[in-house]
């Protein structure tokens, strides 16, 4: 019942500040906590859902820590709590939406700023995040806001060649050149394991305050 209270007034919340065309608009809602660990079964739930992109015709790859913890140590690393990726434009994010729903996933977080689609966040009934970026290109840049008062910003060319990683039997397409992008995303000690999940954007070296 708590849930459903906060549920209906989240969603208020949301249509609220989208017909006030507010600049950053935000609905966020998860029936559990959300930074713990991510349970058993990821590497399922991202074979399913990376190929629904693909057989949708999305542009991705996989980023963040799902791609800092397979690339490093070949697993998941053990205290992230989501499955990561990115998307570049958001011609198709209505129809990820209505076919990740359509699958069993229910809508968590979504995130716009200035009328453009900038996160979807999607889990399943056994409490597994699959968590989406929309970048936005502009010149050889993409950016994303997905966070309030925060920009993101990478170079176009770690999205426009993407490179392959195979993990559990499934190739993922992953940024390329890797080793570059990952110093850009994390710094130079990226090759050191953290024992501990702290403010990711405290390690997110790509993003700035606005």
């Amino acid at each position: 019942m708590r849930f459903f209270f906060r549920f209906c007034k989240n969603k208020l919340c949301y249509y609220r500040d989208w017909l006030l065309k507010k600049d950053f608009v935000e609905y966020h809602c998860f029936p559990f906590d959300a930074n713990k660990p991510m349970p058993e079964g990821g590497d399922k739930i991202m074979a399913k859902f990376c190929t629904l992109l693909e057989e949708l015709d999305v542009k991705y790859r996989i980023t963040d820590g799902t791609i800092l913890g397979l690339y490093r140590e070949g697993k998941f690393i053990s205290h992230d709590n989501d499955i990561d990726v990115d998307v570049l434009g958001v011609d198709k994010w209505k129809e990820i939406d209505k076919s990740f729903k359509k699958k069993g996933m229910t809508l968590g977080r979504k995130a716009i700023y200035k009328g453009k689609i900038q996160q979807l966040v999607y889990y399943t009934q056994d409490k597994i995040i699959f968590d989406i970026l929309f970048w936005h290109k502009k010149n050889d840049k993409i950016y994303n806001y997905s966070e309030r008062d925060f920009e993101r910003c990478q170079e176009l060319k770690f999205f426009e060649k993407l490179g392959k990683l195979s993990f559990q039997n499934k190739e993922y397409f992953i940024p390329t050149p890797i080793e570059p992008w990952l110093e850009m995303r994390y710094g130079k000690d990226w090759r050191i394991p953290k024992t501990y999940k702290g403010d990711w954007k405290e390690e997110c070296f790509d993003m700035k305050k606005i």
